[in-house]
């Protein structure tokens, strides 16, 4: 089987060729190797590679740019889709789009369903549903959507390292949850799930030997926490592990006294019942736990150089 990713550098893609079965050959093609805004590139792309599926890793990821810079979020998670998704259709080759829960309002109580209808309310997510649409709108079998949620690694820029490189300066005296008067604040009004990219990679792996694909499949680590809650256990699993020191204070906070002007859903559980038939999902504190370690490795690998 031979699977072309477009997009190379960014977190997903690096996990994809982490995580690569040996029996699959993988080509990855960087921004500077093929631009997914030029139809003719991926045309070229395709009748070069000639692959069997295309995973699309290429994204415009930062919510709070896509605000500032509509233009270049629509070409990227859009209308780049479309130009992918008419070649992929003309070469017969089978297409796996990365979508995301916040095409969805946070209206619900509920975790989402596949049949539930969208209804995005910030520019990110509206430019992952128009790629959804383009997607859906080709009724095959061949292309299938997989929604996620809160994605993040022991490296790169999320969640979880941005949390670390904020709770290892609390040493400082002037930084940031060193004292009680200058805490860590965290939201704690948007309840979602926590997926460790590395999971969602398994599955897609999974995805790409099953013989049949549904139209839509959601996928993320099992169970759900809030923001605030996230960087708590961040700090209780640190600390176990001698990773982290006390004293480090964070503070709950309300969506409305956070400095963004992007509206997030407050509520964006996934159901991922129908992906469970594929791969089963593991408890999200177990494998922040593993992502953990393996950034301490690192940490120690670093200060060893």
């Amino acid at each position: 089987m031979k699977i072309l990713t477009f997009g190379q550098t960014g977190q997903l893609a690096k996990s994809i060729k982490r995580t690569q079965p040996k029996a699959v050959k993988l080509i990855q093609l960087n921004h500077q190797q093929l631009d997914v805004t030029q139809p003719n590139q991926i045309y070229a792309a395709l009748e070069l590679h000639k692959p069997d599926i295309i995973i699309n890793c290429a994204a415009f990821t930062h919510v709070d740019n896509a605000e500032k810079l509509p233009e270049q979020v629509i070409n990227i998670n859009s209308v780049a889709v479309e130009h992918m998704a008419k070649a992929a259709d003309f070469f017969d080759i089978k297409l796996i789009q990365l979508s995301s829960d916040y095409v969805f309002d946070g209206h619900k109580n509920a975790p989402y369903t596949v049949t539930d209808l969208p209804n995005p309310i910030n520019a990110y997510g509206r430019s992952k549903q128009l790629a959804e649409n383009t997607i859906l709108d080709y009724h095959t079998s061949s292309f299938t959507l997989v929604r996620t949620s809160w994605l993040y690694h022991h490296s790169g820029h999320n969640f979880v390292t941005s949390m670390l490189n904020l709770m290892l300066k609390t040493n400082v005296q002037h930084a940031a949850g060193a004292r009680p008067d200058n805490p860590i604040k965290v939201v704690n009004d948007q309840m979602g799930s926590p997926t460790m990219v590395d999971d969602l990679a398994h599955f897609l792996w999974q995805l790409c030997s099953q013989p049949k694909w549904s139209a839509i499949y959601h996928w993320s680590d099992a169970g759900t926490c809030t923001w605030y809650e996230f960087a708590q256990e961040i700090k209780t699993q640190g600390i176990a592990l001698g990773l982290l020191a006390h004293p480090i204070h964070i503070q709950s906070i309300m969506s409305e006294q956070y400095p963004s002007s992007v509206k997030r859903p407050k509520y964006s559980v996934l159901d991922t019942h129908l992906s469970q038939s594929i791969a089963s999902s593991k408890p999200w504190q177990q494998q922040l736990s593993l992502c953990l370690k393996q950034f301490q490795h690192e940490q120690k690998l670093n200060t060893k150089v």
